[in-house]
């Protein structure tokens, strides 16, 4: 039986989406969840965060100066920066155990870094981090949580639907881009319809073309994120006490603290980083490789 966790969830704080100032931080809130929660269930907690955490990671390997890391990532670039040293030496030592600071990360993580730090030549960003997604999501369909199953679903399925959206809006092939492999990537790499085929029968295509189609970028931001936050509600609706519960509550802080800290450059930064992706990723397959510097 699941722990239930009744004075944690009791003294939170109600939190909504128009919220001007938050009661709690995330910070604060892994603070206290760190003192409340058994180890087994804060580390489900942390795996919210992987995919910023691949994100920071893969800045620190190809050394980009242009983005800033990601701050829903749970680590500093100097985590990353001996991370990758302790890679290196894993490299010539394979025997060499992963110290404690690591033992959290899954393992493709360290597996798929490392082989691409041995070959001659790192491989494009973008195709090293799509590899790494793909991996991210099958690992979460192996969590023992239904929350973390589903969220991490939800999430390849959103993002999947908007490269393809994106992709053909700006006539640019994107299949190789999806993520994973079910009836709903089929469609949407092969399908010529309209709606990809998905129809009434795919109610999320359905609720994010609707969100797409608004001019405003920011609107449409901002759609996507009220989409998840009545994803979590509806997926928590019969959850009360535990992990789940704390899951989804930790999720909607992270959604509502990001718009807080916000500002007007966010909706072009995401935009231009979809065509960015799509137009690195497709356009120069073999062609885009940068020469690893070995310390």
């Amino acid at each position: 039986m699941a722990r239930q966790y009744y004075y944690f969830i009791a003294g939170l704080p109600s939190i909504s989406l128009d919220d001007s100032k938050l009661a709690i931080t995330p910070e604060l809130f892994r603070q206290e969840a760190i003192q409340q929660l058994s180890k087994q269930d804060y580390n489900l907690l942390k795996l919210l965060h992987l995919p910023d955490e691949i994100a920071n990671l893969l800045l620190s390997l190809y050394k980009n100066s242009d983005k800033q890391p990601s701050p829903e990532g749970l680590n500093s670039p100097e985590y990353w920066e001996e991370y990758l040293d302790f890679l290196r030496h894993k490299a010539d030592n394979p025997r060499l155990d992963t110290p404690p600071e690591y033992a959290y990360l899954p393992g493709f993580i360290a597996r798929i870094t490392l082989d691409a730090m041995t070959q001659e030549e790192l491989p494009h960003p973008f195709a090293l981090e799509h590899q790494l997604l793909s991996h991210l999501f099958d690992f979460a369909k192996e969590a023992k949580n239904k929350f973390i199953v589903q969220w991490f679903e939800l999430q390849r399925n959103i993002k999947n639907i908007l490269t393809a959206i994106n992709g053909r809006n700006h006539k640019m092939e994107f299949a190789s881009y999806l993520i994973g492999e079910d009836d709903t990537v089929t469609n949407l790499s092969k399908s010529h319809a309209a709606d990809f085929g998905l129809g009434k029968d795919h109610p999320l295509f359905n609720e994010i073309m609707r969100i797409w189609e608004q001019n405003n970028i920011l609107y449409r931001e901002r759609g996507y994120d009220l989409l998840r936050n009545k994803w979590i509600d509806e997926q928590n609706f019969f959850e009360y006490f535990n992990i789940d519960r704390i899951l989804g509550y930790y999720s909607k802080l992270r959604i509502i603290n990001r718009w807080l800290i916000a500002d007007i450059k966010l909706g072009k930064e995401v935009f231009h980083d979809t065509l960015n992706k799509l137009e690195n990723s497709f356009e120069f397959p073999e062609d885009f490789n940068i020469r690893i510097k070995h310390k």
